[in-house]
């Protein structure tokens, strides 16, 4: 389960406040929910290269999650 929700949904929210939210709540092990949609695009364009550098120097690595089949 996810334990950090970007709020790049949020059309309200400014690019850079979603980026410091989400690096703000992001920990070792988190799993960081940004959404592919319209809606959403122009804070995850502006989010998510920012923080995978970030994190990538702080020494974070990045996975992916198995697919689950019913």
């Amino acid at each position: 389960m996810w334990d950090v929700l970007s709020g790049d949904f949020d059309m309200t929210l400014k690019p850079e406040r979603c980026f410091k939210k989400t690096i703000k709540y992001t920990k070792p092990g988190s799993i960081v929910v940004f959404h592919d949609s319209l809606k959403a695009f122009n804070r995850l364009e502006y989010v998510l290269p920012r923080a995978l550098g970030l994190w990538k120097s702080q020494g974070y690595t990045f996975e992916l999650l198995p697919v689950q089949t019913l």
